[in-house]
């Protein structure tokens, strides 16, 4: 390896290549399920109570107030909290205007708002009259308006009473508000509420899922979610519903396909370059399993030199977006998703070579 160091970079830097287009192009897609997870978002303590038509926290039907009379008398819970989800249109001074999605809450659980604001935000603004929240990453959006700057929200006028930190909409703007206050902007229908968020007495994850069980036996019309159940069904409903995955996940194959072609011709290189030192060991006794052996710990070698510089690229690379105020979003399940193919692009690159080598006569080396 260390003689041959043109084949070493060679062979690396397929498996570099490969593996950093792989975690950007996931990193990326983890990124805008995240951001597709509306409500769900930071929210993930509460139990959710959906109408039984919603499929997901971004595809909400109206539920009956009257159905949070009735959650108050389950047992363990400890608050019932209503949600409002629904579209409006922001207007600026220049005239230009912006899709936006209005979250009502309550004050001060504000269940179903983002987990984080920035700093200088004071929750409480929320109470004055046409106060809303709007992401940090969207003022860029709004033409780079600040905190107490004045906008119309579905011909409304509202100002920015705070920002939240790290809940941009996906392809719209997030905007948080009272509940009151989003039924004024919106019209939404005065006996309904979109979902309800409730607070058990107990964090317990079987203890939640009991009180999810008593909803679905006593509370007709209605579907009630723990919700980690919640957030995995509105990311599977996003990603068959939408088709967005599919362009990733064929830049993942072939970022994949690409790396293992240039891994296995550089390999299969570099042993038929040596074609007669391995022809030598097996005339002298050296069994296939021990060119196997060489071969695969070469092939460890790569794998996990290539693994380090990639996690270097792409931890890089999540800093530098950070900084622009994009995210990119790496969990640990992803991280060991990658180690394995590495490997597997390693020892499947070997193969060639070591087809090779089997195939090879020892008395063949003497017509070389």
């Amino acid at each position: 390896m260390t003689y041959e160091k043109i084949k070493l970079v060679g062979i690396m830097m397929g498996i570099v290549i490969s593996i950093f287009l792989i975690g950007a192009q996931l990193g990326i897609l983890n990124n805008i399920l995240d951001i597709s997870l509306g409500i769900v978002k930071g929210n993930e303590q509460y139990i959710y109570v959906v109408d039984k038509k919603s499929t997901s926290a971004i595809t909400l039907v109206g539920v009956d107030r009257r159905v949070g009379y009735e959650l108050q008398s389950i047992l363990n819970v400890k608050k019932v909290l209503p949600v409002i989800v629904t579209g409006g249109t922001s207007k600026f001074k220049s005239g230009a205007t912006a899709v936006a999605s209005i979250i009502g809450v309550q004050f001060p659980e504000m269940a179903g708002a983002p987990a984080k604001f920035t700093p200088e935000t004071n929750l409480a603004n929320l109470q004055n009259g046409g106060a809303v929240i709007v992401d940090k990453n969207d003022l860029g959006n709004m033409e780079n308006m600040k905190v107490g700057d004045y906008f119309y929200l579905n011909n409304i006028r509202v100002f920015i009473g705070g920002l939240s930190v790290n809940n941009p909409g996906l392809g719209q703007q997030n905007i948080i508000t009272s509940v009151e206050r989003a039924r004024q902007l919106s019209g939404f229908n005065a006996n309904q509420v979109s979902a309800y968020l409730i607070k058990s007495t107990t964090a317990d994850t079987l203890e939640q899922r009991k009180i999810v069980e008593q909803i679905n036996h006593t509370i007709p019309n209605v579907k009630a979610y723990t919700g980690k159940d919640f957030a995995d069904i509105t990311t599977e409903y996003n990603k068959t519903s939408s088709g967005i995955v599919i362009p990733f996940y064929m830049m993942v194959a072939f970022s994949l396909l690409t790396g293992i072609i240039i891994v296995g011709l550089t390999m299969f290189s570099s042993v038929n370059d040596h074609i007669r030192d391995y022809g030598t060991i097996k005339a002298i006794g050296g069994s296939n399993l021990l060119i196997a052996k060489l071969i695969l710990r070469q092939a460890m070698l790569y794998a996990i030199m290539s693994f380090l510089v990639s996690m270097g690229l792409l931890f890089g690379l999540q800093y530098m977006m950070s900084m622009a105020g994009q995210a990119l979003v790496f969990s640990s399940g992803m991280l060991f998703a990658l180690l394995a193919i590495t490997l597997m692009m390693s020892l499947v690159g070997s193969f060639f070579s070591m087809r090779k080598i089997f195939k090879l006569e020892p008395v063949q080396i003497f017509r070389m």
